[in-house]
């Protein structure tokens, strides 16, 4: 029967002194001499900022705070002048945002940037829908139905996809 096998394997472990237990507890963690090994244990990734004192890891090194809840995979700071996909004069941002990353695809035919936004899904799609006018603008959905911005310069394909807590811009072409 099951459980007259599982007792005796938990009475020899019951049976284990105590001592053995606390010095192995000890040894995980770091022996308790005070010593500053180096080591960080706020639980911070590398490249990332702590608050002096607090242990409060406030994420990577140079990525805006507004940034850490709509796009945790940022890891460094973002420049829109890294897009070689963005055209001459495309306007900023038409509602309050903060560039958090940019990215392309191997080949540079696709390229994306990713702004922060307390913004409204309907304040994002209809202040891109007036400032890409002149690159004809309109409402549709992308594959999974949710509602997006599209519009094009040349062979250029811009689309504006409003999310939680941001929206991203891609750029095909």
């Amino acid at each position: 029967m099951r459980t007259t096998r599982a007792r005796p394997f938990l009475r020899a472990a019951l049976a284990v002194p105590v001592t053995v237990v606390t010095v192995a507890a000890l040894a995980a963690c770091g022996g308790g001499d005070g010593e500053d090994d180096g080591t960080d244990t706020t639980g911070a990734d590398a490249g990332s900022t702590v608050e002096e004192g607090t242990g409060v890891d406030d994420g990577p090194a140079g990525v805006p705070e507004e940034c850490g809840a709509a796009f945790p995979q940022a890891l460094g700071p973002a420049d829109v002048a890294d897009l070689a996909l963005l055209p001459d004069g495309f306007p900023d941002p038409p509602v309050e945002a903060t560039l958090c990353i940019t990215a392309e695809t191997v080949g540079g035919s696709q390229e994306t940037a990713s702004y922060a936004s307390d913004a409204t899904a309907e304040e994002i799609l209809a202040g891109y829908e007036a400032a890409l006018a002149s690159y004809g603008a309109a409402r549709d959905q992308d594959g999974i139905g949710r509602p997006i911005v599209t519009a094009a310069d040349g062979d250029l394909i811009i689309q504006v996809t409003p999310q939680d807590g941001g929206f991203v811009l891609a750029f095909s072409g």
